[in-house]
Parts: C-alpha cells; structure tokens; sequence
C-alpha cells in the first residue's frame, strides 16, 4: 500500500503570507496551474482513493487530480489545517506565532494545539492502514498536516518538526511498511 500527500495549490494568502488555517481561501491562478501540473504528474499513477480536506483550496486541487481518475472523492474533517485560533489571517512572520510554532507542545491562543492535530491524523492514517490495505491513497490536505503526517511515519527532533513543509503541490509518498521513511516524489512543476 501507498499513501501519497499533496498540499493544496497557491492561494493568494500563500503568495502573502498570511495564516490561512480554516479560513476557506480559494486557489488563485498560480494555484490552479498547480492543481493541473500535479494532475498531469499523478495521470498514470494507480490511485484507488482520494481523500481530501473539506476546504476548498484542498478539495479543487483533489478535483483536478481526479480528472484522470473519475474515482468519488471522500471528504474528512480530520484533514482540515490545524485551527491557529486568533492568529488566523495575521502574517506568518508574527511574533506569537513564530514562537507557538517552536514548540510541539504549544497550543494557539483560542486555537489547536499540535496534539489535538496529531490525534486526528494518526487516527485517519491507522484507520487507512486498516481499510485500505493493498490500495494506493491519495491525502490532498494542507502544510501543517503534512508534517503531522510525516511525523507518523518517521519521528522529527523539534526543530525539524517546525521547519519541515511540502510545497503547494507538493508530494510525498509513504509506505505503510511499520511506518518505515518516506520516499519522497520530486514536486510536479508549473511553466
């Protein structure tokens, strides 16, 4: 079994950035291009499910990838970006937030913590691993939660952990192998 991970395409929010969280941004321009390179990357690859974030910038990317796989595109809310509370549409060079994000344990004020994101993911994956077996899956999610993901699969140090990202569009393959290291896919480019 195979689970690859994508992050969603630009928005204009990405482009500025700005916090996006649960805001429910749109893909810009860039980001559709996105959407339609990674598509093209993903054409020949065997998807059996693709599982996607409710926000729109997630579930369009998801769409567009789905073009040359006709397959019903399962929506959960344990992929939803962590809730960063009131930092929410504040830029991402603020001082709480670069702060917060230093620390594993760190809640946002009136938002997640990592663990409450770490919780819900680990329970999505296990339950993949289980009902999915022999089956390649496709998660479009957000940057946050691909570093939750990765997380399942190969522990970070906590510097690491706060560093690490995938790009829009970006994606990464992961074998469920006793959470063995990812392989990582190069990233589907744009003109």
């Amino acid at each position: 079994m195979s689970l690859y991970l994508t992050r969603h395409g630009q928005t204009d929010w990405n482009k500025n950035q700005l916090i996006q969280g649960r805001i429910d941004v749109p893909l810009n321009e860039v980001g559709l291009a996105e959407a339609k390179a990674l598509a093209l990357t993903l054409k020949d690859v065997r998807l059996d499910k693709i599982i996607s974030s409710p926000l729109q910038r997630a579930l369009n990317t998801a769409k567009a990838v789905n073009e040359y796989h006709h397959l019903e595109i399962e929506i959960d809310n344990r992929l939803l970006e962590q809730f960063y509370g009131d930092l929410e549409g504040t830029p991402r060079s603020g001082p709480i937030y670069l702060h917060k994000r230093q620390s594993i344990a760190a809640r946002y004020p009136n938002g997640e913590g990592y663990f409450d994101v770490v919780h819900r993911i680990y329970s999505l994956l296990d339950e993949i691993k289980a009902k999915y077996r022999d089956k390649n899956v496709l998660l479009v999610a957000h940057g946050g939660i691909s570093r939750v993901i990765r997380s399942y699969f190969q522990g970070f140090e906590n510097e690491d952990f706060a560093t690490f990202g995938i790009p829009n569009c970006g994606l990464l393959k992961f074998e469920f192998v006793d959470r063995d290291f990812p392989t990582i896919v190069p990233q589907a480019k744009t003109e």
